[in-house]
């Protein structure tokens, strides 16, 4: 069976193509046209079709995530769809006009295909407790699932409070000056570890008439009163007073949601999983792997990037029973040919040579800067290894370096860490790993300052051997340098979204302070 999954409008489009159950291939839009949160979904249709060699002829099933883009997906009763989803139905069954030619269609409901990703990263097991929780979804900002006797419940829906969800967020960031882009969650939660919460400010939070959600206007009045009272203002420690105090109010919030849904075994609690973008908020995520006792499972593109998989996962599993295969993190678009990325360097003047993993290990032991370019690109967006930029977190001002001048960041905002699984277990003897970097840890004094947090937590990935080319890296960095692991953040120039070919990373970064550039079985040094 030949299925294409879509998330075909709003921020993070992107397409997913399966066959037999398994994803053959996928791109987010943004990473094409390097426009971040791009919604020009037709760019990436037609990249998929044509990386996979099919027409519209030979697609058995088209999924698509709400809200549909019309113009590229003729559905001919597109208004029964999206008012039967919007009055709480899973799905609706259609037919589409793709390119042409008419294709059976299922219609997804935003929370469902987030839910059905999630519940796939928990393998589908039966009683799988599943929350999504997001700015904004088709009906709801927060949903509760429930995976039962082979199906996907839809349990409750906006059982959170304002504060609970993304709107919460989204509102903070506003208050605070941010704006309202997509991009303002993570930038500001990056302030609570700097401060920590007040009473008062959670009284203040707390207060607020939770109708602000669906009321623009009462929610412009109380930000307008808020942001009149000294406890909201913008200096920075004040900033880091109110994330910290919502932080805290948040966790608290989504805990006893959950504590009150997931089952009690004999042996502890029932499976626990994370879909939607706040399922990217790492200091939440960790507490519940605390208080439950147990790992939580949370897909790496729990965001909207995320629906290119979900809701074909949930056309497959839950409407044609079919399984589907696990889903590789490096499954965003396909490796670059050998041919293009020597065109890209001598567009940029720069001289290849093979890849020598002891030249690679000895410049970031003598605090280089390394652009790593591997194969796939990692689905969400987090750097995993395949898109990365690479320095010792050992060597002081590395932070600085990387953060503020090459990616030109907040100073404020942490840097996440890359370790080998066997050194992880090691400093962290008996705690879940963290494959996709949205975990976080304490960091002992000593080990890796330059991507310890003020608060002295990091966000790790672990890697397993099965990542040879980084993996091996690691180690003889480590044997190099006596360091265990290093700072890994995402291969982008500022305000750009991940780059996806050699030809992206020399535009942002060949004129820049990258000292050494890999792509696949090849590297080459900067100019000068």
């Amino acid at each position: 069976m030949k299925v294409l999954s879509l998330h075909s409008a709003g921020h993070d489009t992107g397409v997913g193509y399966f066959e037999d159950g398994r994803l053959r291939f996928a791109v987010e839009t943004e990473r094409l046209t390097r426009v971040k949160h791009d919604h020009r979904a037709d760019v990436a249709l037609r990249h998929v079709l044509e990386r996979e060699g099919v027409d519209a002829g030979g697609i058995d099933l088209v999924a698509v995530s709400t809200p549909v883009r019309g113009a590229l997906l003729r559905i001919p009763d597109l208004d029964v769809a999206m008012e039967r989803v919007t009055a709480g139905a899973t799905h609706h069954r259609t037919t589409c006009e793709l390119l042409g030619r008419t294709v059976d269609c299922v219609v997804v409901t935003h929370e469902v295909s987030h839910a059905a990703l999630a519940a796939h990263y928990a393998g589908h097991e039966d009683g799988t407790v599943v929350l999504v929780n997001e700015g904004r979804g088709q009906v709801s900002r927060s949903s509760l699932f429930r995976v039962a006797g082979g199906r996907l419940e839809w349990v409750e829906k906006d059982p959170l409070p304002w504060y609970g969800n993304g709107f919460g967020w989204t509102a903070i960031g506003h208050l605070l000056g941010f704006g309202k882009s997509p991009s303002v969650a993570g930038k500001v939660m990056a302030l609570g570890g700097y401060g920590e919460p007040s009473a008062r400010v959670r009284e203040m939070l707390l207060a607020v008439d939770r109708r602000v959600m669906d009321d623009l206007a009462l929610a412009e009045r109380v930000r307008e009163e808020l942001s009149a009272r000294p406890e909201f203002g913008r200096d920075f420690g004040t900033m880091a007073r109110v994330v910290a105090s919502f932080q805290e109010l948040f966790t608290e919030t989504v805990h006893e949601l959950l504590s009150r849904h997931v089952a009690r075994t004999e042996t502890g609690f029932g499976p626990v999983a994370l879909g939607g973008g706040c399922a990217l908020n790492i200091v939440a995520n960790s507490v519940l792997r605390r208080r439950f006792g147990r790992d939580v499972a949370v897909p790496p593109a729990c965001g909207d990037a995320g629906h290119l998989a979900g809701a074909g996962i949930y056309a497959l599993r839950y409407l044609a029973g079919q399984d589907v295969a696990p889903l590789s993190v490096y499954a965003n678009g396909g490796g670059e040919s050998r041919e293009a990325v020597l065109r890209a360097l001598a567009g940029a003047g720069l001289e290849p040579v093979p890849y020598d993993r002891g030249v690679v290990a000895g410049t970031l032991a003598g605090g280089g800067v390394v652009a790593l370019l591997e194969g796939a690109a990692e689905l969400g967006p987090r750097a995993l290894g395949h898109r990365s930029l690479l320095g010792s977190p050992a060597v002081p001002g590395m932070r600085k370096r990387m953060s503020e001048e090459l990616k030109q960041r907040e100073w404020y905002r942490p840097l996440g860490a890359v370790m080998r699984e066997e050194r992880f277990a090691r400093l962290y003897p008996g705690q879940y790993g963290s494959p996709y970097m949205l975990f976080e840890y304490d960091v002992p004094e000593g080990v890796a300052p330059e991507a310890r947090h003020v608060n002295g937590t990091c966000r790790v990935q672990t890697l397993g051997p099965g990542e040879a080319r980084l993996h091996a890296l690691l180690a003889e960095f480590e044997a190099l340098s006596g360091v265990p692991a290093l700072i890994n953040t995402s291969l982008n120039g500022p305000g750009r979204a991940i780059a996806h070919t050699a030809g992206d990373v020399l535009d942002d970064f060949a004129g820049s302070g990258v000292d050494l550039f890999v792509f696949d079985d090849l590297m080459a040094r900067r100019r000068g």
